[in-house]
């Protein structure tokens, strides 16, 4: 199975795991689950891995970074994705009045986005 590396420790050697199949997470617990010996994965990298269920927690086993697929911004983009953009506001502009220059009228506001 595809997965990304959500949330990582290299000093806990701990990771949190989000899995191709969109069921639950998958949690990385210590080395020895990492099919090759080498750098602990960051958030953001594409793994390739296996899963175990037990005790109704998804624990990820033989797990191998893809080459080519490390996304360290990818945390701070998923963060911005989350948050509300501010409401639009409507902006006032003065529109004359063309058509009656001898008249005294008094302006128009028009909202405009």
């Amino acid at each position: 199975m595809i997965g990304v590396i959500l949330w990582s420790s290299s000093a806990k050697e701990k990771a949190v795991i989000w899995c191709e199949d969109h069921g639950a997470l998958a949690y990385l617990q210590g080395r020895e689950n990492l099919a090759f010996p080498g750098d602990w994965p960051e958030a953001g990298d594409l793994v390739e891995l296996e899963i175990e269920s037990m005790k109704e927690l998804r624990h990820a086993r033989c797990v191998s970074l893809v080459s080519g697929n490390r996304r360290s911004e990818l945390p701070g983009l998923l963060r911005g994705m989350g948050e509300k953009p501010a409401p639009a506001r409507p902006v006032l502009r003065v529109i004359s009045n063309h058509d009656c220059e001898t008249q005294e009228r008094p302006l128009k506001l028009a909202a405009a986005r």
